[in-house]
Parts: C-alpha cells; structure tokens; sequence
C-alpha cells in the first residue's frame, strides 16, 4: 500500500491515512476549477490561504447547517427542541463564529439582517416539518465515498446533510440550501452533487430500491425533489472522471471573471483585481498619482473622443448622402462625379414586413405555413422573402397574397466606385 496525503475539505484539517487510491476529489473542488480554474491552483494545488476567510453567506449556511444538524441528532436521542431552543442555540453559534474578517458583499445589509434571515429559516423548517416523523433518519452530516470506475482508480468524497429512509428500500438525500434565489428545473435536472451521493448511497446500502433526492430551499420554505435513472447515473460517473482527468492534465490555470468574485476569498492577489486592492490601499494624495490608473484613464478618454468623432462622421456622412441624392433628383441624372471618384444612385423597391405581434404578421405567418412556405423564407427573414417578392420567384396566385400583408417603399442607395476616365 502507499501511503498519502488526504486533504479533508469539510472540517478544514490535514489527516495521513492509508489508501489505495492518489487523490480523492470533492463536488466543491470539480465545481472550483469549472468556475475559475486559477481559484482552483491557488486553493487545491499552491494551498494559498485566502485573503478572505469566509463570507456572510457562507457563514450564514454554516450556521443554519449546524442547528438542522442538531435538530435531527437529538431527535435520534429523544430529544424534540422547540423552536425557540433551536434558535438560541443558532444565535450562540453565530456569537461564537463570529468574526470582524467576515466580508459582507452587500454593504447595505448590516450582519444583523443576515442573522435575521438564519433565524427566520430555521423557524420556517420547524413549522413545516414538525413532529418530523415524516421519514427515519439514518445518517446526518455522513461522509461517503464514490466509485466512479471499476478499478476504483477514481473516487469521490461528500457530506450528505441527512440521509433518510421513508420506507424500507426508499431513501431519501436531503440538502439544505440558504441560496438567495430558486434554481431552474434545468439546474435541478443537471445538478451533480445529490446524483453523486446517490452512487455512494446505492453501494453503501445494498437493499436501496429507490432515492429520492431532496433540495430544502430554506429562504422560500421550498422542496424541490427529482430522481436520477440508472443510466443517467452511469453518463455521470463517466462524465466526472471526463473531468477529473481534463483537470490533471491542465497545464495552465487562468483566472474566469464572473460575479462570483464577489465572493472570492481570493480575490486580493487575484491578476483580474489586485490592482484594484493596490489603489484601496493607497492614501488619497496617493491614489490619482497611480501610474496605472493614469494611463487607463488618459485611454479611455482618447477612446470616448474617438467615439464621438465616429458619431460626428455618422451625422455628416448622412447628410451627404442625403444632399447627394437631392442633387441628383434636381439634375435628373443617376450618377454624380467627383474629381477622381463617382457615387451611382440605384432604386431599389423594397417590401416592408408588418411588426411582431401584430395582426398582419399574425395572419402572414399563417398564411405562409398554408402554402408550406414558412421554412424557405427562414420564419420571415426580411432579405429572404423580398428576393422572392421583387424576383417573383413563387406563382403569382400566392405572391398577390402576400402583397396583401406588406408594404411597398423605394429605396435609394449609393454605390461608389473610381471615376471612369474615358471622356
């Protein structure tokens, strides 16, 4: 046997353990390095300690995860908290958790809303699923370990918040979640981390005849269920070792911008936003002398001037183009001269299409869809469908009703090309 490293990621501590396997992975740690695979150097491979210890909403769920977890641990001994008792033990935990280096991305919203919203979750919980004889509890906060291949080569950990039995054979992997917002039905379908725990849980307990996987929305006092079919399970397995083996032979790490920074404890000694760190820091006599911030700031003002001056073109343009029109309706010719250059006016007739939701577009698309001509003009493409009107390339019966639902305009366009010299 070898003897390795383990990083164990839920509980923050080095362990040395025996095993026969190089690397254990995580659904976080898969999830680090598809959101910004350079959070992923700093945190699973340098092992950086982040400048940003935690932040409000992470300590938040924390919190909430802690007093769900003793609420379902007395339960298993007989003991039935009230609400207001699971609350006060939240509050000693937020007490003693507590820390000035917590960063709270939304300044607007003091520590003691978010302390408020903890609150609010739990009591929600409470009410919903008192007495909670519901289904038997059989593991809370459990680790479990995930095969992902035959040869055990590829394996993966978790915490399932709880594990319950509903009946005998029907198992359920419950989640607590404190996201500010209700995921998609696409997301659901597609999430990886519950699925995961599924393959671990179908091992562990051979009699499983069903698994139930179960979000607690806690903000909305919302449950959202779906279950995944053994062949979604075996595209899942494949799809994450896919990925785990994309991640050992990634040679370059760079950093992904998204709104996640926000809540990146990394987000200091970052390349996309130190620099920003460094102007915060400087002293305010300091600050507008920054040659960065200098240079950016004299190139964005060049580039805002040349802008405008792209706008003023467009303005002038457009009136020559105009007056060059008039002047050939007055002179009554179709190409006016320059001194090395002529510009040639063409009619062109063009047919307007009635707008989006309108009855005339109503009643053409149906009318279109009649005739089965609906896909030769790609669903009204404008260009389309004129080069079929001015070229009569459909039989006049079907061309004199779609007349009926558009507009006719002349167009004047200019052509411009060197001046012929043969004079």
């Amino acid at each position: 046997m070898n003897f390795f490293h383990v990083n164990n990621e839920k509980n923050n501590y080095n362990i040395f353990a025996f095993i026969i396997y190089p690397m254990i992975y995580s659904h976080s740690r898969l999830s680090t390095f598809e959101q910004c695979p350079f959070k992923y150097k700093l945190k699973y491979i340098t092992k950086v300690k982040a400048e940003i210890p935690d932040t409000i909403e992470t300590f938040l769920g924390s919190r909430v995860h802690e007093t769900l977890e003793k609420l379902y641990q007395d339960l298993e001994h007989q003991k039935k908290n009230t609400a207001e008792e699971l609350i006060q033990y939240y509050q000693s935990q937020w007490k003693k958790h507590w820390s000035e280096d917590i960063a709270i991305v939304k300044q607007q919203y003091p520590m003691k809303n978010y302390q408020k919203m903890g609150e609010q979750y739990i009591h929600d919980y409470y009410t919903h699923y008192f007495p909670f004889d519901q289904n038997r509890t059989i593991a809370i906060e459990d680790q479990i370990i995930i095969d992902l291949d035959e040869s055990g080569k590829y394996k993966l950990q978790g915490y399932i918040d709880r594990l319950s039995e509903r009946e005998k054979g029907h198992y359920e992997i419950h989640d607590y979640k404190t996201n500010s917002r209700l995921p998609t039905p696409e997301h659901i379908k597609n999430d990886r981390q519950l699925a995961l725990y599924a393959i671990g849980v179908k091992k562990q307990y051979p009699n499983v005849k069903d698994i139930q996987l179960i979000w607690h929305f806690l903000k909305f006092d919302k449950e959202i269920t779906s279950k995944r079919t053994e062949a979604e399970l075996k595209k899942l397995k494949k799809d994450t070792v896919d990925l785990i083996k994309r991640i050992e032979q990634t040679k370059s790490f760079p950093a992904n911008p998204s709104f996640l920074c926000n809540w990146c404890g990394f987000k200091p000694i970052c390349p996309q936003w130190s620099h920003l760190f460094m102007l915060n820091e400087k002293a305010e006599d300091e600050y507008m002398s920054d040659s960065g911030l200098q240079l950016v700031d004299r190139y964005i003002a060049l580039k805002n001037k040349t802008k405008q001056m792209k706008l003023d073109l467009y303005v002038e343009i457009e009136k020559l183009e105009k007056a060059i029109i008039a002047f050939a309706e007055k002179e009554n010719v179709d190409v006016v001269f320059g001194s090395e250059n002529q510009v040639r006016i063409k009619k062109q007739d063009r047919y307007i299409m009635p707008s989006k939701g309108s009855t005339m577009r109503e009643g053409l698309e149906q009318e279109l869809k009649k005739y089965g001509k609906w896909d030769e003009v790609e669903q009204l493409d404008t260009n389309a469908l004129n080069k079929i009107l001015l070229e009569h390339l459909w039989d006049d019966t079907l061309l004199d009703v779609l007349k009926k639902y558009v507009q006719s305009s002349e167009q004047k366009r200019l052509y411009v090309s060197k001046k012929n010299h043969e004079e």
